[in-house]
C-alpha cells in the first residue's frame, strides 16, 4: 500500500504540462519561422534552448502536423 499511497502523491505533485499551451502561445511566430524556409528543427532547437518550448522534438512536430500544417490543407 505504501508505493500505491506514494505514487499517487508524486503525481498530484507534478507540475502540470504546458507544451501544447506554450506551442500555441507562440504560433504566430512558428508560422512565419515556417513559412519563411526554416525548417521544423531549427524553430524547435532556438525556441528549446531559449526555454521557450520544453517538450521534445517530436512532440513538436507533431503539434506543428496538428496546429499548422493541417489547417492549412
Amino acid at each position: 500500500m505504501e508505493l500505491l499511497e506514494e505514487l499517487r502523491n508524486a503525481k498530484l505533485k507534478k507540475p502540470p504540462a504546458n507544451g501544447k499551451v506554450a506551442f500555441l502561445r507562440n504560433i504566430d511566430q512558428i508560422k512565419a519561422a515556417l513559412d519563411q524556409g526554416y525548417t521544423a528543427v531549427d524553430v524547435w532547437r532556438v525556441m528549446h534552448d531559449r526555454g521557450e518550448v520544453k517538450v521534445k522534438y517530436n512532440q513538436f512536430a507533431l503539434y506543428v502536423r496538428r496546429f499548422i500544417r493541417e489547417t492549412k490543407q
